[in-house]
């Protein structure tokens, strides 16, 4: 049986980096099992003081490291810093968090290339978010707050999108002590799940468990549906073969969207069609995921209908089976990832296949075991 190695969960691994940040503790080193997304987190965290005063952090296209490190900035007082992104970066959202904290009275002035910010020290009481669009608005905020200033209160009366993920950053935040290194990353581990059930091979999944604080572990529970079991062992979690419900799927999304793309695609190759709701956030990703998705589905000859926040597709029978399929990952590591999975059925040629080193720069290199 072959042993995927994952790598390490980045929403894990950056919130624990964040905190021993704050709290003045040594900052990891890094080794193989880090991704592109941990190597931005440290570096934002990280970054040097310039001959004019002020610091420059290069987030680059990670999400995580440019929404925690505004917080982290915001909340250090005197500190003089312009927050870096890509152009996709600074087209995603982030204004719900930058009115948080200038609420706090940190001073955040859009540049050409990203945010100009001046920290200041956080006041008690309360501060309000919008987290709809990103847990990762409140997630900032808390984690932050643990330490910077721990009598203040963050609400989220309007919601929070993906929730077990702020529930995340509320258990970190808690914890007096933050070991290293952290758990393996489940919504990795769920493409090779995914692929199982395709391929009808076993993989043991290295450094999982079932009682993991992510909320990605859900993913196990869709076993059913897409044709694997899982086991725990000693070394980590076996997944096997098993027999696929049949029937269309109805399924939401919204604690776990980023599983969402590879879930629809795996379930479409198994001939399932279905609905698929909680998708709000995917178009505000790394690419337009929801849009993407549906464009991927038709090419797979499905017939497809969509709305803001869900999707429905039907399976045909008699759809002409393609020669060879292009597809374009769009810069995006988990559509990346769902090219994978369609390889296991059709011929492909895939466009942008080196995105995945955002959260795992080994994923072809172990994907391999079901070639």
């Amino acid at each position: 049986m072959r042993r995927i190695e994952l790598p390490y969960a980045k929403s894990l691994a950056n919130r624990v980096m964040l905190l021993r940040a704050l709290r003045g503790e040594s900052l990891p080193l890094a080794d193989s099992l880090w991704n592109d997304d941990m190597h931005a987190m440290l570096r934002v965290l990280k970054a040097p003081v310039g001959l004019d005063g002020v610091r420059r952090a290069d987030a680059g296209p990670a999400g995580t490291a440019y929404r925690f490190g505004m917080a982290y900035w915001a909340a250090q007082p005197g500190a003089e810093v312009v927050l870096c992104g890509d152009a996709r970066m600074r087209e995603r959202p982030i204004t719900p968090l930058v009115e948080a904290l200038r609420r706090l009275g940190a001073s955040i002035d859009a540049v050409p290339e990203g945010w100009r910010i001046q920290g200041v020290q956080w006041p008690s009481g309360e501060v309000e978010v919008d987290a709809r669009e990103s847990s990762q608005f409140a997630s900032a905020l808390v984690l932050v707050a643990s330490v910077a200033a721990p009598n203040l209160n963050v609400v989220t009366s309007f919601g929070v999108s993906s929730p077990p993920y702020l529930a995340m950053s509320y258990q970190l935040a808690a914890h007096t002590s933050l070991g290293w290194p952290p758990e393996r990353d489940w919504s990795a581990a769920f493409v090779f799940c995914a692929a199982v059930g395709l391929s009808r091979r076993s993989v043991l999944l290295s450094g999982l468990t079932l009682e993991s604080v992510q909320g990605d572990v859900v993913c196990g529970q869709w076993g059913a549906e897409l044709g694997f079991a899982l086991s725990s062992t000693p070394e980590g979690i076996v997944a096997e073969p098993a027999v696929p419900l049949a029937g269309p799927w109805t399924v939401d999304f919204g604690a776990q969207p980023d599983l969402a793309m590879p879930a629809i695609i795996s379930a479409t190759l198994l001939g399932r069609g279905g609905t698929a709701s909680g998708l709000h956030t995917l178009n505000a990703k790394e690419s337009p995921r929801l849009d993407a998705t549906a464009d991927w589905l038709r090419l797979l000859g499905c017939s497809v209908t969509q709305g803001s926040d869900w999707i429905q597709w039907e399976v045909s029978d008699s759809a002409v089976q393609p020669s060879e399929l292009e597809l374009d990952c769009l810069g995006d590591h988990r559509m990346a990832f769902c090219a994978a999975l369609v390889s296991l059925r059709f011929p492909v040629h895939i466009h942008g296949s080196e995105a995945v080193s955002k959260s795992f720069p080994e994923f072809w290199e172990e994907f391999g075991a079901f070639r």
